[in-house]
């Protein structure tokens, strides 16, 4: 038996990528402010920043997830 496998790439569109790379640094900016603002002792504020990472974070998972093949 022959094990044929092939690969299939598909092209996305150029602002797909670009959504996905502000995406990526809105998560890095919530990340830096919810890290800046436990480490200067501000519970609320880093809570506050905390689940925005997490809900964030699972849009992104979610959105990935719908629109893969």
């Amino acid at each position: 038996m022959s094990n044929n496998f092939t690969i299939k790439v598909k092209k996305r569109p150029w602002y797909e990528w670009l959504l996905w790379v502000v995406w990526a640094l809105i998560l890095m900016f919530i990340y830096q402010n919810a890290v800046s603002s436990g480490s200067e002792l501000e519970p609320r504020a880093a809570t506050i920043f905390w689940v925005s990472f997490v809900v964030w974070l699972l849009a992104g998972g979610v959105i990935w997830f719908t629109r893969r093949s």
